[in-house]
């Protein structure tokens, strides 16, 4: 009796241990997937590069980069930089955690961006599947290539805001893949301290 005792006792801990083992081994391989390290930043700017950036990113953040550390700034260039990293951004959705993670906030107006993030939760990011564990299988576009940008002088007489030497952008880009995304936008830029900023797409 004794020895069944142990004997039923030994196959307790096994089956426990194989169960323990087993939510274990799942516990694991759903770790929640890590926030994005800051890996580069503009003096002066609250424009920051992640390594969660895509490469086209990357490259047009070294871009803006350069624009904005020269002596002499080309605002031009600013913008045409800053339309492509927004672009960029907002557009791939593929390297987005969740519905909420909305790209290139960081090159729209102070008193634009609560509209803008509620717009976008509920147009483009509104059926982004969450992936904080890495096993998203949804399909999800990527930018792959900024094909034009022309750039204008405009006015602008938006609520408070008065910028007679404001910017309209007309771009057009691609995707990786092809999945029904549209593929140019118009978008205005207006002067915000030492910024331009974002205030309307179209």
């Amino acid at each position: 009796m004794k020895k069944l005792l142990v004997l039923l006792f030994i196959m307790i801990l096994l089956v426990g241990g194989s169960i323990g083992f087993i939510l274990y081994l799942d516990y694991g391989s759903k770790q929640k997937v890590g926030e994005a390290k800051i890996v580069d930043s503009i003096k002066g700017y609250d424009y920051k590069l992640s390594d969660k950036d895509s490469r086209l990113y990357k490259e047009n953040f070294l871009e803006l980069k350069e624009v904005l550390e020269s002596e002499t700034i080309d605002e031009e260039k600013y913008v045409e930089q800053i339309s492509k990293l927004f672009i960029i951004d907002f557009f791939t959705l593929n390297n987005k955690i969740t519905n909420k993670d909305i790209g290139g906030l960081e090159f729209v107006h102070k008193d634009a961006v609560d509209n803008f993030k509620l717009k976008a939760e509920d147009t483009i990011y509104k059926y982004v599947e969450s992936n904080i564990y890495g096993d998203r299988e949804q399909k999800l576009p990527e930018v792959s290539s900024i094909d034009s940008v022309k750039v204008e002088n405009m006015k602008v007489n938006y609520n408070d805001i008065n910028d007679e030497k404001a910017y309209k952008v007309v771009i057009n880009f691609s995707y990786r893949e092809d999945l029904g995304y549209t593929k140019q936008k118009l978008m205005v830029f207006v002067h915000e301290d030492n910024l331009l900023s974002l205030i309307e797409m179209k």
